[in-house]
């Protein structure tokens, strides 16, 4: 038989069981969410994913596999092997990488449309979902037209879309092609736009005569050129390609026309990954760049150097969002 005494203490100490209880569990949800701490000679071993956001073949697919191999030419305990998930003009790829948060041990090989791409659509992520690790290559348009086209330059299309219609293609609407359709609208041009998958849907229709311009990247494009089935009306680009056939054709700006566009092709990690992670990476990326695998990469798909990374990366990342904020916001 219990005492007035045990009895009343009985249900004090059931409680205080229950709360310690309750604490315990609430501690162990705790710890199993948390991250295990980082060790300050962390490196990355096995395999190592590098994800693109588009289908095989493309440019940014080209770049990620380049990238991987120059890596793996360092040999240095890891096996960069690049993983496509395409779909929504990048936004399946975008958002399954956010699951990666605080993995260090994978990469996200993206390019420009990471910046365009939230200011039209409706998705779970930025640019600033990820961490900014190195930027690589600059990339641009060169507008091209059927070799019989009535316009010579970009100058006299955007001129003749005033009181003709015009149609062009495009690739995407928040792309490179896209950004070139606005540099031309901004100076005076109205173009009916029609869209298609990808740069290779755009330039069979142009060689098809169902457009009359489209804009496309230099490595595209050039075939077409030296086949003379094209004509170059103008680059998009500050100077002229440094190219013996590329550079015979003119920038916009030589033209007259204020129109530039600037794409840029970058490495990024995981968003929350450590410091330690980032700037392994950013070390391993940089040596990757000095590889002759590189230094062809962007001979042959003329591009233009670019390097930046960490914290200038994120600045330039900063600024080109302010940009693409007034073109599509």
């Amino acid at each position: 038989m219990l005492s007035p005494l045990n009895h009343q203490r009985r249900p004090r100490a059931l409680r205080l069981l229950a709360v310690a209880t309750t604490a315990l569990v609430l501690s162990g949800c705790s710890l199993y969410g948390a991250r295990p701490p980082v060790e300050p000679d962390w490196t990355p071993r096995g395999s190592v994913p590098a994800m693109v956001a588009f289908a095989p073949g493309g440019g940014s697919d080209r770049s990620a596999r380049v990238i991987a191999q120059a890596l793996n030419e360092l040999e240095a305990g890891f096996d960069v092997n690049v993983e496509n998930k395409e779909g929504g003009s990048g936004a399946v790829g975008w958002s399954t990488f956010l699951s990666e948060e605080g993995n260090g041990n994978t990469l996200l090989v993206a390019e420009t449309a990471i910046n365009t791409l939230p200011k039209v659509y409706d998705v779970p992520f930025t640019y600033r979902s990820f961490t900014p690790l190195v930027m690589f290559a600059e990339d641009s348009r060169i507008v091209v037209a059927p070799k019989d086209s009535p316009y010579r330059t970009c100058a006299e299309l955007v001129e003749a879309s005033k009181n003709q219609r015009v149609v062009a293609g495009s690739s995407g609407r928040t792309g490179a092609d896209s950004l070139v359709v606005h540099e031309l609208t901004e100076e005076g041009a109205s173009i009916d736009v029609v869209p298609y998958g990808s740069t290779g849907e755009v330039l069979t229709a142009l060689l098809g005569g169902q457009i009359a311009a489209a804009p496309a990247s230099a490595a595209s494009a050039k075939p077409y050129l030296e086949s003379g089935d094209f004509i170059g009306l103008c680059t998009m680009t500050e100077k002229r390609y440094d190219d013996p056939l590329l550079g015979t054709v003119p920038t916009a700006k030589e033209q007259g026309l204020d129109a530039t566009v600037t794409i840029w092709r970058g490495v990024l990690g995981a968003g929350g990954i450590a410091d330690v992670q980032r700037d392994y990476w950013i070390a391993r990326i940089h040596e990757a760049m000095n590889s002759q695998t590189y230094r062809d990469y962007l001979a042959k798909d003329l591009l233009i150097p670019a390097n930046l990374s960490g914290a200038e990366f994120g600045a330039f990342l900063d600024r080109y969002d302010q940009r693409m904020q007034e073109i599509f916001g």
